[in-house]
């Protein structure tokens, strides 16, 4: 039940952590300070005002064999139109607050959604003007002419473990790097890698020019209270000035969902002081630190007399009358020394 409890919890976390980034990057000075960043090495290349939001759902119906159709459709978080003069392409972002092992497969579904949908437009357009298509471009419904907008995937990955999934198609296949044909197979077998952007991997941080960079920064360092604590005296006054929206999305994805309400529930953007909050995180983290170590010294002790006393063969009645404790809690220390017989007070402690 406890599990259950537990898991549940953490889905509501990272979907906080998923709405929040969702409007962070939903501003358009945001996006294009993240696609600066992460696809053009920090190069000012795309303004905000060349931005426009697009429609995040795709889907195409399709028929079975058996002339059953149906439905395949998929959401993204933020997809943009971005204009470069008279070149357009479509970028965009999908958030993972989890490390997703089939995130290769979901990219490639997204982007192939994405161009079937631009080639239904072109065939619209071609019907809506009148064209009469003959030949390859009738049984095609486009023309040779005819071209498709790029699209262009980051996926922003900020949860709290290294990623360890996928990142290519290939990565997900069987494939046997030692047997002699593999290169020929793999001239014919199309990869699909992904771009990933890792939050925690710091070194691009001075290259954002919007409220991104201390969100990520503060991010990056809440491992580290003490570094995390050292960036926010560092950077007080910038972190303050940042809007609303920056404040609830670095807080919820630092996992503050407490102070994060606190800040929400402020009427006056004065009194939202975003430094306050992570210096009481970190006075709380300490005092949080200090009981653990506290109560593991108290739960060593305890193990420590079971264990005298287990050694005198005496039973978890009897150990639990003489130490004052629950039978039930000696009977499963007892149990963990039977299990681990050469495990030290600390190891018996930690399987607790």
């Amino acid at each position: 039940m406890i599990r259950k409890k537990l898991n549940y919890e953490g889905v509501i976390k990272v979907a906080e952590q998923d709405y929040y980034m969702k409007i962070l990057l939903e501003d358009r000075a945001r996006f294009a300070d993240f696609i600066n960043v992460n696809v053009f090495h920090g190069k000012q290349v795309l303004a905000a005002d060349k931005l426009s939001l697009l429609p995040n759902e795709a889907g195409i119906v399709v028929v079975d064999a058996d002339g059953v159709k149906r439905t395949i459709q998929r959401r993204r978080d933020v997809v943009m139109k971005a204009e470069f003069g008279a070149y357009f392409c479509v970028v965009a972002s999908e958030n993972q607050g989890k490390v997703h092992y089939g995130m290769a497969v979901r990219e490639m579904m997204y982007d192939a959604l994405d161009y079937t949908e631009q080639i239904r437009k072109i065939e619209e357009k071609h019907r809506a003007e009148g064209d009469k298509l003959e030949g390859a471009d009738f049984l095609s419904h486009v023309t040779k002419a005819d071209r498709l907008i790029p699209v262009v995937t980051l996926t922003l990955y900020y949860g709290n473990e290294a990623w360890d999934g996928p990142k290519s198609l290939y990565e997900m296949m069987g494939i046997d790097e030692e047997w002699e044909e593999t290169a020929l197979v793999k001239k014919c077998l199309p990869d699909y890698k992904i771009n990933l952007i890792d939050i925690r991997e710091g070194e691009k941080l001075d290259q954002y020019k919007t409220s991104l960079q201390h969100v990520f920064g503060l991010v990056n360092y809440n491992k580290n209270k003490q570094k995390l604590y050292e960036y926010t005296r560092v950077h007080r006054e910038e972190i303050n000035r940042m809007d609303r929206e920056s404040k609830a999305a670095a807080l919820a994805l630092i996992g503050e969902q407490k102070r994060l309400q606190k800040i929400l529930e402020s009427k006056r953007e004065e009194e939202m002081d975003m430094c306050q909050a992570i210096d009481e995180l970190i006075a709380d983290g300490e005092v949080r630190g200090e009981v653990r170590g506290i109560l593991m010294g108290m739960e060593k002790t305890k193990i420590n007399f079971i264990r005298k006393q287990y050694k005198k063969q005496l039973s978890s009645s009897q150990i639990a009358n003489i130490l004052d404790l629950d039978e039930r809690y000696v009977e499963k220390v007892i149990k963990l020394f039977k299990q681990y017989p050469a495990g030290s007070d600390d190891e018996i402690a930690g399987y607790l």
